[in-house]
């Protein structure tokens, strides 16, 4: 089991107290974005039960009106996968979680440079500050850890994120890169390093069809 990665999955659950959680049988259920994210972070059951579980977690998905995606990080829940695909799923997407601290080479990132794109901190509920490019929400904030949900950010040029978040405490900042299996360049550059992988598996298509049809 890959405990480091599930500590660091439950930091960036936790950065959304907001969101609606269910518990199914050790899995976490948050709703986002339209979606029923299931992260099966533990299970203390038989491989046979794990298909009553999905069937139990698309139910809960049909309640909510969401779409059910499985997100399963790399090293944990050997079985999960191949019985998800079995079960009439696919692959979505997969992507990388990309870690930073505080103590890591920048790679000589000037600090006295003015900071570009109109970055500013906007407050919400429970302690969470949100990072804002004008009106989109780039990062999520909590005490001195900060989650980039997108890690694509054509847009914004990471130096000018990373001396703005610097300037504001940042201490640790995560970043969730979809559809690469390792760093991109300028994210190795500044000193972030590969967390780990995670692949998310959504019901095919047809299969969702066919349900309907039923």
């Amino acid at each position: 089991m890959n405990e480091p990665a599930i500590r660091t999955e439950e930091q960036i659950i936790s950065l959304f107290p907001d969101r609606e959680t269910l518990i199914c049988r050790g899995w976490v259920l948050k709703r986002m974005e339209g979606q029923l994210l299931v992260y099966p972070l533990y299970y203390k059951f038989s491989e046979g039960d794990i298909p009553e579980n999905i069937r139990r977690c698309e139910e809960i998905s049909r309640q909510c009106g969401a779409g059910c995606v499985f997100r399963i990080v790399e090293h944990t829940n050997y079985h999960l996968s191949s019985i998800l695909t079995d079960n009439g799923y696919g692959l979505e997407k997969c992507g990388v979680v990309g870690e930073w601290n505080s103590t890591t080479d920048t790679g000589g990132l000037c600090m006295k440079e003015k900071v570009q794109g109109g970055l500013f901190m906007k407050s919400g509920n429970g302690g969470t500050e949100y990072v804002m490019a004008g009106e989109k929400v780039i990062g999520i904030k909590r005490q001195g850890l900060l989650f980039l949900p997108d890690g694509n950010l054509p847009d914004i040029s990471m130096e000018d994120i990373l001396r703005f978040l610097m300037a504001n405490g940042i201490v640790r900042i995560l970043a969730d890169i979809p559809g690469e299996e390792g760093l991109p360049e300028q994210y190795g550059r500044l000193g972030f390093r590969r967390a780990y992988l995670y692949r998310c598996y959504q019901k095919n298509q047809e299969e969702k069809s066919s349900g309907k049809e039923e």
